[in-house]
């Protein structure tokens, strides 16, 4: 096969050409991945059965702290008709598995709100004192196990339950004993989420929330807040779009036009026995398919390789990369070479073949 031939010629030169595009489509891949940690953490904080969040006023998206009297402040969101719990979260960091974590300080009794009887994998619920529950993300990250025990705070924790991958919080503590860690002379908390007695009530409830000086969002409202986080990754995004496009045009611009430039002769002897302006202009196109496809194979190994080494060294971070992605990735490396073969393809089928059997 004439086109497989003349880029095997150059062997450097071909490898190079494919490995430049293969890493702006493992760029392009690998980018989009990682901002699918934020769609993780906004599944992950709303998946609660509870329908608005309770902030402080003008609290931020993420909270640390006990900023509210928790007792003080669930009398009065329960005062509220319409409203059938109030769920009071203190949120605190604690570093597990190499990595600060939310730790989730709840009541014992307000687990189901979290997590239905088939989340828990193994153990029990929390029950109060010195326990620890976590998901089965963080106990794989950290190797924690069942009846292991954690010193954070001053405190021995044991872990008491592992829950399946997905509830809103990677570590849930009693709220009091993470009280008394916090030295707190009283329950805080840092939100509150409330259930109300139906979607109805949802709106009622949260302007009456408003009325009493609070944040409030709707689940679905918070989700996007959190969403909109992606705002700036998105232009990052575009940007690496840009120069992987820009990338894989310049590689193959210089590449191909190269190899035209080098077989000037050889293009003039195809001229000569008959072959046509299309046909030259075909076979210069798929040289540069050639390396197309050898690229976006080598961007595919070259992003799972990625992906592999970044959640073995980071095994809490999220790197989902649907399959349409890998497409986009394919189209855009695509654009960039037909982009960048044009020119030489031109030029090499306008050339003249008496000239070009002149040419040394």
């Amino acid at each position: 096969m004439l086109p497989l031939a003349n880029i095997l010629a150059r062997k450097v030169r071909t490898t190079v050409a494919v490995l430049a595009v293969g890493v702006g489509v493992a760029l392009f891949l690998v980018l989009v991945g990682l901002t699918s940690m934020l769609r993780e953490i906004a599944d992950r904080t709303t998946n609660v059965d509870a329908h608005i969040m309770v902030m402080p006023a003008g609290g931020p998206a993420l909270l640390l702290g006990g900023g509210l009297p928790a007792d003080k402040i669930e009398a009065r969101l329960r005062a509220i008709p319409g409203v059938a719990a109030a769920i009071p979260v203190l949120c605190w960091s604690l570093n597990m598995a190499g990595r600060d974590q939310n730790a989730f300080g709840i009541r014992p009794e307000d687990w189901p709100y979290f997590a239905g009887p088939d989340r828990l994998v193994e153990g029990r619920p929390l029950a109060g004192g010195a326990e620890m529950l976590i998901d089965t993300r963080l106990a794989r990250a950290g190797g924690l196990r069942l009846g292991d025990t954690v010193e954070r705070l001053d405190r021995r924790f044991t872990v008491v339950g592992i829950a399946r991958e997905g509830v809103a919080g990677r570590v849930f503590i009693p709220i009091d004993t993470l009280s008394e860690c916090l030295q707190n002379d009283s329950r805080r908390a840092t939100f509150f989420y409330v259930k109300t007695a139906g979607p109805a009530a949802v709106e009622p409830v949260r302007e009456a929330i408003a009325n009493l000086r609070l944040t409030a969002f709707t689940l679905d409202e918070y989700y996007a807040k959190l969403a909109n986080l992606l705002g700036d990754m998105n232009r990052v995004i575009g940007a690496v779009v840009v120069v992987a496009g820009f990338v894989c045009f310049l590689v193959i611009l210089l590449t191909v036009f190269t190899m035209v430039v080098e077989r000037t002769r050889q293009i003039g002897i195809l001229r000569g026995i008959g072959a046509s302006r299309l046909q030259v202009f075909g076979l210069v196109l798929a040289e540069a398919g050639i390396i197309l496809a050898a690229g976006i194979l080598a961007g595919f190994l070259l992003t799972l390789a990625a992906r592999a080494i970044i959640l073995h060294v980071q095994p809490l971070w999220t790197i989902d990369i649907p399959a349409v992605r890998f497409a986009y990735a394919a189209a855009l490396a695509t654009l960039g070479t037909l982009l960048g073969a044009l020119y030489p393809a031109l030029r090499a089928a306008g050339q003249n073949p008496v000239e070009s059997l002149r040419y040394e």
